[in-house]
C-alpha cells in the first residue's frame, strides 16, 4: 500500500473500529443460523412438541428466518429511500430488539419473532457494505468490506460455542435456551449505542444530497486530515450527485447491459456462497452429528463446535491472503479446493462405517475452513465493490432466497439424493463457479472500485468514456447547491469546529 495513501487518514485505529462497528451486526447473521441447531432438542422438550410433529415444526422454525430476510433486504431498500445509512441500521436494531421476547416459551411467538430478527438481519445485510463502502476509505476499501463476512463467521462460531451449555442444562427443565436466545437483542444494543454515542457519522454524499453540506465536511475531516478534506468533499459531491441520478432512475435500470456486467458476477458468486455445501452442515449439522455419534450429547456439541471454531480461525488467514491474491484468486482457490471436499465426502459417504465416520467429520471441517476464508468473505465483499447500491440490494435478494431454497430443499435432497447424491451436486457447482472465475472474473488488485468497473465494461465490449463523460457534464446539475459551498468552511473553521466538537488523535 502507498505510503502517501496512509497518511491521508487521520487516525487509522478510528477508522477501522468505525468499519468494525458498522459489521457488528453481521454477528447476528451468522449466529442465528447456527444458534437453533444444538437448542432445538431442549426447545422442543420446553414446548412439549412431539416426535410426529417434530420434522414439520423444525422446518417452519428454520425456514422463516431466511424468508425474514428476503422481506427484510426489500425493506432496507424502501427504508434508504427516506433515510441516512445510519438510520436505516438503527431502525434495523430496534427490530432486532424485538427478539427479546423470543424467550417466552410459546413456539408461534418464537416463529413469529425468527421473521422480525429475519427482517432485522435482511436490512443490516444490505446496507452495511453499502455504508463501508460510503465511508471507508478507498485504500482500505479491499480489507474492511470483507468485514462482513468475518462477523457472520465469528457469528457462526459464537452460535456453536453456545451449544456448549447444553452439556449441563438441557432437558424440558433447562433455562439455558433463554439466554441463547438472548445474544441477537444485546448485539443490536451494543451497535445502536456505539453508533448514536461514539461514531455518530452519516455517510458524507447522503448528508450532501440533503444539503447539510457542513456535517457532511465535518464527517470527513474526522477521518482524513485536514489538507485532504477538500479533496475528498468533491468525491463525495461526485458521489451524491451520481446517487441522485440513480434515486431519479428506476430499479429496473440496474438490468440494463451496463450494470448486468458487473451485476451478474455478484449474483452468481452469492448463489455459489449459498449452495458451495457449506450452509447444508451449518443448518443440518446436529442432525449429521447426531447419527456419528450415537446421539451423544457431549460428543454431538463438541463436533458442532469445533466447525465453528475452525471456521472463526480460518477466516484470519485472508487478512493476508486479500492484497497479495484479489478477490478473483481467494474465489478461484476456494471453489477449487471446497468442490474436492464435496467430491471427497460423496465419494466415501456412499459407504459409511464407524472407521470413515470420523474421516468425514474431518473432512466438513476442512470443508468449513476453506469456506471461512474464502467464499464467505470474498462473495461478501466483491458484491458492493462491483456494483451501486441497487446492485447490491438485487445479489443480495437473490443471496437470502437461495439461502431460503437450501434450508427447504435439502432434507429432501438428503432423503431422495442420500448424502453422496447431495455432496456430489455441491461439488458439481463448485466446479463450475471455477471455471466462470478463471474466464469471467478480473484481478482487482491495485484497482480503485472504478477502473474495475470500467476493466469489466471494456473486456465484455462495453464502452464508458461517453457515459464517464457525460456524468461529467451533468456533475452539479441533479443536486442543486450555492456556488459558495465550498467557501462555507474554510480550513481553518473545519480545525476549529473540530477542536471544539472532538478531540482526534492523529496516528502516523
Amino acid at each position: 500500500m502507498p505510503q502517501i495513501e496512509e497518511q491521508k487518514v487521520r487516525s487509522k485505529v478510528q477508522t477501522l473500529m468505525i468499519n468494525l462497528n458498522i459489521a457488528l451486526g453481521s454477528l447476528n447473521i451468522g449466529y442465528v443460523v447456527t444458534y437453533l441447531t444444538l437448542s432445538i432438542d431442549t426447545l422442543f422438550a420446553v414446548l412439549d412438541i412431539k416426535d410426529e410433529e417434530r420434522t414439520e415444526k423444525l422446518s417452519l422454525l428454520a425456514g422463516i428466518l431466511p424468508l425474514g430476510n428476503v422481506a427484510g433486504v426489500f425493506i432496507g431498500q424502501l427504508l434508504k429511500q427516506k433515510f441516512t445509512n445510519k438510520q436505516c441500521l438503527h431502525i434495523a436494531d430496534l427490530i432486532g430488539i424485538t427478539s427479546l421476547l423470543a424467550v417466552i416459551a410459546n413456539y408461534y411467538l418464537i416463529v413469529i419473532i425468527r421473521f422480525f430478527l429475519g427482517v432485522s438481519n435482511g436490512i443490516s445485510s444490505y446496507l452495511m457494505p453499502v455504508y463501508i463502502k460510503s465511508i471507508c476509505p478507498q485504500q482500505y476499501f479491499s480489507q474492511f468490506s470483507m468485514f462482513v463476512g468475518y462477523g457472520i463467521n465469528t457469528g457462526y462460531a459464537i452460535g456453536q460455542l453456545m451449544g456448549i451449555g447444553y452439556i449441563d442444562y438441557s432437558g424440558a427443565s433447562s433455562n439455558w435456551w433463554r439466554v441463547v436466545f438472548l445474544f441477537p437483542t444485546i448485539i443490536c444494543i451494543i451497535r445502536s449505542c456505539i453508533m448514536q454515542f461514539i461514531y455518530n457519522y452519516d455517510s458524507p454524499e447522503q448528508l450532501i444530497q440533503k444539503g447539510n453540506i457542513s456535517q457532511a465536511k465535518y464527517v470527513i475531516c474526522q477521518i482524513y486530515k485536514d489538507q485532504y478534506v477538500d479533496e475528498q468533499f468533491e468525491r463525495y459531491n461526485k458521489m451524491a450527485t451520481e446517487q441522485q441520478q440513480q434515486i431519479n432512475r428506476s430499479l429496473w435500470n440496474v438490468f440494463e447491459r451496463k450494470k448486468l456486467i458487473t451485476l451478474q458476477a455478484g449474483i452468481v458468486t452469492m448463489l455459489v456462497q449459498i449452495w458451495c455445501g457449506v450452509f447444508a452442515v451449518f443448518y443440518y449439522s446436529a442432525q449429521i452429528f447426531a447419527d456419528m455419534a450415537d446421539d451423544d450429547v457431549v460428543q454431538k456439541t463438541i463436533y458442532t463446535f469445533c466447525l465453528g471454531l475452525s471456521g472463526f480461525v480460518a477466516q484470519f488467514f485472508t487478512i493476508y491472503m486479500v492484497n497479495k491474491l484479489g478477490n478473483k484468486y481467494i474465489l478461484l482457490i476456494g471453489s477449487f479446493i471446497i468442490g474436492s471436499l464435496n467430491l471427497a465426502v460423496s465419494i466415501i459417504s456412499r459407504n459409511v462405517t464407524p472407521e470413515n465416520e470420523f474421516a468425514i467429520f474431518i473432512l466438513l471441517l476442512l470443508l468449513v475452513m476453506t469456506f471461512g476464508s474464502t467464499l464467505c468473505p470474498a462473495a461478501w465483499s466483491i458484491v458492493p465493490q462491483l456494483n451501486d447500491s441497487d446492485g447490491t440490494f438485487i445479489a443480495t435478494e437473490f443471496r437470502w432466497a437461495f439461502q431460503a431454497i437450501v434450508v427447504f430443499c435439502f432434507p429432501f435432497m438428503e432423503k431422495n439424493l442420500k448424502i453422496f447424491g447431495a455432496f456430489l451436486f455441491f461439488a458439481i457447482i463448485d466446479y463450475l463457479y471455477f471455471i466462470y472465475c478463471h474466464f469471467f472474473l478480473i484481478d482487482g488488485r491495485g484497482k480503485t472500485n472504478e477502473q474495475l468497473i470500467a476493466a469489466y465494461h471494456q473486456k465484455f465490449g462495453y464502452s464508458v468514456i461517453s457515459e464517464s463523460t457525460k456524468q461529467q457534464q451533468n456533475l452539479k446539475t441533479d443536486i442543486q447547491q450555492p456556488q459558495d459551498f465550498n467557501q462555507q468552511l474554510n480550513s481553518k473553521e473545519i480545525v476549529k469546529m473540530k477542536m471544539k466538537n472532538d478531540q482526534v488523535i492523529s496516528y502516523d
